[in-house]
């Protein structure tokens, strides 16, 4: 049995393929260079957990309830359940995760008469927080 190299194994597909070498070659290293950039289920549990301690250090379970936090008993603001679900963001925005982020970092900007502080939370932040809310 012949002992296959990256270069028979390139001159194999081509053949297979009736494709000069070259263009297997560089379909072959684009792949290689440009990877699949879909985060790996340990990076998105990572940022679940991030945005979890951002909700409890933020002060966010102050004042929400949610569910999936047994921390967050507050009273004062809505309920963050099924937030991927809503239609708006405070009664005001239309529901996306980037609203979401926007409205995160200053909510009086969109709704004047929010009792909602601005958080000091960063643009990172408040992706997580939004990312964090919108997983079920």
């Amino acid at each position: 049995m012949q002992k296959m190299t990256i270069f028979s194994s390139f001159f194999t597909i081509a053949s297979a393929l009736s494709m000069p070498l070259s263009v297997t070659f560089a379909a072959a290293l684009s792949i290689w260079t440009f990877p699949n950039h879909a985060e790996s289920p340990k990076a998105q549990g990572d940022k679940q957990e991030q945005g979890k301690t951002l909700m409890i250090t933020k002060g966010c379970s102050s004042c929400h309830q949610l569910t999936k936090l047994p921390a967050a008993k507050g009273l004062v603001g809505p309920p963050l359940d099924n937030m991927a679900a809503q239609s708006y963001i405070a009664g005001v925005l239309p529901n996306s995760r980037e609203n979401l982020t926007q409205f995160l970092l200053e909510p009086q900007k969109f709704h004047a008469d929010t009792a909602m502080p601005t958080p000091d939370i960063t643009q990172q932040e408040a992706r997580r927080l939004a990312d964090y809310l919108w997983q079920e």
